[in-house]
């Protein structure tokens, strides 16, 4: 301590030894070394603070990802459950729906074939479905059949459709596959 009150007064006494001009001069400097020091300490702190704002900027971005991708997972996951749950309560007897449907839709289905039961993507579901022929038929009616079968309980889908017009008659020669889906059990 008595170093430093030594050092300030040798200081304080070469000061005041020095003339008018020289002391603004000294002053001037001082003053600026004093503004660069503290230009200096004000920058690194912007700095910093400008680093801390930024990572933190970036994790609430990341954040808000995750959030996003967790919601849309969710959803994801409920939707899948809600297909499974449809595909196992699916119990359709895929013959005798049809012919109801046919039936009350004013229609008679002449030719009707069933496939072979056929297990989609990783075997987990069973697809049953029948190629049917009508000849002769109305459009309206075979709309209305169509949209019939595919309302009706369970997972049921008409996968393919060839028509065939016939002009005279105004009538239409139609093939279909529809095809029913559940879980394996």
């Amino acid at each position: 301590m008595d170093q430093i009150r030594e050092l300030l007064n040798n200081a304080r006494a070469a000061f005041e030894r020095l003339s008018n001009r020289e002391r603004q001069m000294v002053l001037a400097t001082g003053g600026a070394v004093l503004a660069f020091v503290l230009f200096l300490i004000l920058f690194s702190f912007s700095n910093s603070a400008n680093g801390y704002r930024k990572r933190t900027d970036q994790k609430l971005a990341k954040l808000r990802e995750v959030q996003t991708l967790a919601a849309s997972y969710r959803q994801a996951t409920e939707a899948r459950q809600a297909v499974e749950q449809q595909l196992t309560a699916s119990n359709v007897r895929l013959m005798s729906y049809i012919e109801d449907k046919a039936t009350r839709s004013g229609l008679t289905v002449p030719n009707m074939t069933p496939k072979n039961d056929v297990g989609i993507g990783d075997g987990q579901i069973i697809e049953s479905s029948v190629e049917l022929t009508f000849t002769d038929v109305d459009l309206r009616k075979l709309h209305t059949f169509l949209q019939d079968v595919e309302s009706g309980p369970g997972v049921v889908k008409v996968k393919n459709l060839r028509l065939e017009p016939r002009a005279a008659s105004e009538t239409l020669t139609a093939w279909t596959t529809v095809a029913t889906y559940r879980m394996k059990q």
